[in-house]
């Protein structure tokens, strides 16, 4: 069973574009091979017809096209359990079978403890750069826009809590960060709202 991405290492997964292709694998030896942005809401999903599935291991490439071909291969050269999706192939084999397919199709593989450990130093440099804007003052106009956003936005019968809109900040630095953008979007932060301009810039 492998570590999967919680909270902001997901989100910064999903900025990031790449896919996973992963073999999960039931008590009684049989597995399952798919692939999937978001590894714990995959394993979720999969647990309300396979309740005790888990994940036994993962590889991460490119993109959706990759990690398709590979996966639609796998599971059409391997043995399936009459009438499901399920693999008469365990787990160790239909891993070693999902690498010597990408080998076959000259798609790199890297491993999910790489990805992780990728994801949680770039989580950690964005919370300390957040953590140090704030107590240089720089976040004032974000403190400033959330303020007079919720409460525009409790007048209209929604909300959106502070630690929620830290993780909306989070993410657009992540995604300034990987396509290279000078601004940040306040309104991808604060969801637009009657009678408030969200257009303020930090």
């Amino acid at each position: 069973m492998i570590k999967l991405p919680r909270a902001a290492e997901r989100e910064y997964l999903a900025i990031y574009g790449i896919v996973a292709v992963y073999v999960a694998s039931l008590p009684q030896g049989a597995s399952l091979v798919g692939f999937s942005r978001d590894l714990l809401h995959s394993l979720l999903t999969l647990r309300r017809r396979w309740p005790g599935l888990h994940i036994a291991s993962a590889f991460w490439v490119k993109n959706r096209g990759e990690a398709r071909l590979i996966a639609t291969e796998v599971n059409r050269s391997l043995m399936h359990v009459a009438e499901q999706k399920l693999l008469m192939a365990d787990a160790k084999a239909a891993q070693r079978h999902v690498e010597n397919v990408a080998a076959h199709m000259g798609i790199q593989l890297t491993e999910h403890a790489t990805v992780l450990m990728r994801a949680r130093s770039a989580v950690a440099f964005i919370d300390a750069k957040i953590a140090q804007a704030q107590a240089n003052g720089e976040l004032a106009w974000f403190n400033s826009a959330y303020r007079a956003w919720r409460l525009e936005a409790q007048r209209q019968g929604r909300g959106m809590s502070y630690a929620e809109a830290r993780a909306r900040l989070r993410q657009n630095i992540f995604r300034q960060i990987l396509t290279n953008d000078s601004q940040i979007d306040p309104a991808s932060i604060f969801p637009p709202l009657q009678g408030i301009d969200s257009s303020v810039s930090g």
